[in-house]
């Protein structure tokens, strides 16, 4: 797997398939585009609606499955090495942070497809997105 720059990780990280995660979000939030993916909380908690539980489903769609591949895989990402998963999905949630512009602890993603998809890795599909801030 190649290695990612730190400001393609915090622009584009996350999970195409976690769609469930827009049931409960305010449609007047985010920008009306047909890949909107839904607004989400930048959390490192695991359950529909956040930021971590969004990247780890597109993980687990890409067939990235468990904590230790999960792991190993943001320590590519970054090109750091973390001791455990949740010290890494701090840093990950902590990357998106910056784009919080309002401070109300939640962006809206966006699927990319065509050539900004195209990184070397077809699994990019399932975790590369655009972020904007929530209006």
């Amino acid at each position: 797997m190649k290695r990612i720059s730190k400001t393609v990780v915090c622009i584009a990280l996350s999970a195409l398939a976690a769609t469930a995660a827009l049931a409960g979000n305010d449609p007047n939030s985010c920008r009306p585009d047909n890949k909107l993916l839904g607004r989400f909380e930048l959390s490192t908690v695991d359950t529909p609606g956040t930021w971590w539980h969004l990247t780890r489903s597109g993980m687990e769609d890409a067939g990235i499955v468990g904590d230790a591949a999960q792991l190993a895989t943001m320590q590519v990402w970054f090109g750091m090495g973390f001791n455990t998963l949740p010290e890494a999905v701090d840093y990950l949630v902590a990357q998106v942070k910056p784009v919080d512009a309002n401070g109300n602890g939640h962006v809206c993603a966006y699927s990319l497809r065509g050539t900004r998809t195209a990184l070397g890795d077809p699994n990019f599909a399932h975790y590369l997105f655009g972020v904007v801030d929530d209006r």
